[in-house]
C-alpha cells in the first residue's frame, strides 16, 4: 500500500511558509519602501541599529517555525519519512523539493549576508560621545582633495570647485543601507545646524542602485536640508572612480547589492584641501572641525 502523502505534503507547505516568512523579515528595501511595509516588518520583527530583527522578532523567525515543524512530528511521526519519499519519486514532487530545495539555498546565502552585514554595523563603533571635543592635536592635512562632477537630487551637476570658499563635508552612503548609513547621515544632520554655513556631499556606493532618477527619493527619505547633495551618476564607473580617488574601502556582494564600508567622513577646507579625515566621528566632532576650518578661512581673507 502506498503511503499517504498528506504528511509530506504538509511539510512542504511548512517549508514554503517559512521561506516567506524569513525573506518578508529580511528582504532588501527600497530606497523608499511603502509605509504598510516598514510599518508590518517593525511590528513583526522589531528592529534594532544593526538593521537586524529584535530579539523578539529572533524569537518569532525561530520559535514560530519550529513550534509547527514539532507539530508535524508528533502527528504524524514514522509516517513522515515514508511519505515524503513517496513524493519525491513522483514527477511533480521531484520537481517541488528542486524548487524548495533551490529556494532555502538561494535565500540562506541571502540571509547569510544580511546577518554578516548587520554583525559588521553592530560591531561598528561610532566614536566618542557627542559631549567629548575633537582633540587639539587631532591631526590636520593639507593634500588637495580630488574633484569631480556628479548629479545631485536636482539634476545639477556638482563639483568640489563650484564650493570654492566655504567648508565641505564629503561621505559616502547608499540608499538601500539599513544600518550605518542613516546613523552616519542623522549625526551629520546633527551637526550641521550648529555651524557655519558649509555643503554636505553624500556619494553614493550603490551607483548600480543609486541612480540619479533616485536621488530625489532618497533625499526625501533621509529629510536631508538644502545643503546636503546626494551625488549618483549615469556612469557606475564614474562614481567607482570618485570612491577610488577617495580610497574608500567596501565589499559589494554581487548576488544581493549589500555593501559593507566604514564610516569616513573628510572635511574639505575653503581652499579645496582635505583638511580632516574621520571614521565614524559623533556629531560635536563634526561640528567643532567645520568650525576649525571656518575660523581658518575667515583669518586667511
Amino acid at each position: 500500500m502506498r503511503p499517504s502523502r498528506l504528511p509530506a505534503l504538509v511539510l512542504v507547505l511548512w517549508l514554503i511558509s517559512t521561506l516567506l516568512w524569513w525573506g518578508f523579515a529580511f528582504m532588501p528595501m527600497s530606497a523608499a519602501p511603502p509605509e504598510w511595509l516598514t510599518a508590518a516588518r517593525a511590528v513583526c520583527f522589531g528592529s534594532v541599529e544593526s538593521g537586524l530583527p529584535a530579539p523578539y522578532g529572533w524569537m518569532l523567525l525561530v520559535l514560530g517555525p519550529a513550534s509547527f515543524l514539532v507539530g508535524i512530528f508528533v502527528i504524524w511521526g514514522s509516517e513522515l519519512g515514508a511519505s515524503v519519499v513517496s513524493l519525491a519519486r513522483s514527477p511533480v514532487g521531484a520537481c517541488v523539493f528542486a524548487v524548495i530545495a533551490a529556494g532555502l539555498t538561494t535565500e540562506g546565502v541571502w540571509i547569510f549576508t544580511q546577518v554578516r552585514v548587520g554583525l559588521a554595523a553592530a560591531a561598528w563603533a561610532p566614536g566618542a560621545p557627542d559631549s567629548s571635543d575633537l582633540p587639539v592635536t587631532y591631526p590636520r592635512q593639507a593634500a588637495a582633495a580630488p574633484d569631480f562632477v556628479l548629479v545631485d537630487q536636482a539634476g545639477e551637476r556638482i563639483s568640489l570647485d563650484r564650493f570654492k570658499g566655504r567648508p565641505v563635508l564629503l561621505t559616502f552612503v547608499f540608499a538601500h543601507c539599513q544600518t550605518m548609513c542613516p546613523l552616519l547621515v542623522q549625526n551629520i544632520k546633527q551637526a550641521s545646524p550648529r555651524v557655519p554655513p558649509s555643503e554636505v556631499l553624500l556619494v553614493t556606493l550603490d551607483p548600480w542602485r543609486d541612480t540619479p532618477s533616485s536621488l530625489a527619493g532618497i533625499a526625501r527619505q533621509w529629510d536631508l536640508p538644502s545643503n546636503f547633495h546626494v551625488l549618483s551618476s549615469p556612469s557606475v564607473a564614474e562614481v567607482l572612480r570618485v570612491v577610488s580617488a577617495y580610497q574608500v574601502p567596501f565589499e559589494r556582494n554581487e548576488k544581493t547589492g549589500d555593501i559593507v564600508h566604514p564610516g569616513v567622513v573628510f572635511l574639505i577646507d575653503a581652499q579645496g584641501r582635505l583638511a580632516y579625515t574621520f571614521n565614524n566621528p559623533p556629531p560635536a566632532w563634526i561640528r567643532e572641525g567645520l568650525a576649525r576650518l571656518d575660523r581658518t578661512g575667515a583669518n586667511a581673507g
